[in-house]
């Protein structure tokens, strides 16, 4: 019954959709994002950015993610929104189609900590959120 178990929670996690980062940090500005991961593999997301600082993240799964939504816990410390990169991923499934990639835009508004959650068909994401003041 544990090794079923075990398996079961493997295969779920392997399920959920990975992000990354499409957009370089200005000059003299903070923005990345680490993956935080424990046994089991990748727990969630931390990012850390300047305020007034936009990073575009694309979501695969392992093709582009389906029906994605993006939250914000604070909207008043981190604005996100979904977007449009103009770029074509392979489906890996069907090497002759393309679909357009999954995206979503996180902007640093004010300083604080906050959490945003990305939800899609293909399971769900959370990143962690640190916006740093801008250097003066």
């Amino acid at each position: 019954m544990k090794l079923a178990l075990l398996a079961l929670t493997l295969v779920v996690a392997a399920c959920n959709p990975i992000l990354s980062v499409e957009s370089p940090a200005p000059p003299g500005r903070s923005a990345r994002m680490d993956e935080v991961k424990n046994f089991w593999g990748l727990q969630y997301y931390r990012m850390e950015l300047s305020t007034g600082v936009a990073l575009a993240l694309t979501c695969t799964a392992p093709s582009p993610c389906e029906h994605m939504k993006v939250v914000s816990d604070d909207p008043a410390i981190v604005e996100v929104r979904l977007a449009s990169l103009g770029v074509l991923q392979k489906n890996p499934w069907g090497q002759s189609s393309q679909q357009t990639s999954a995206a979503l835009v996180v902007v640093g508004k004010a300083a604080g900590r906050t959490t945003v959650r990305v939800t899609s068909k293909d399971g769900d994401r959370d990143i962690h959120i640190t916006v740093i003041p801008s250097p003066s």
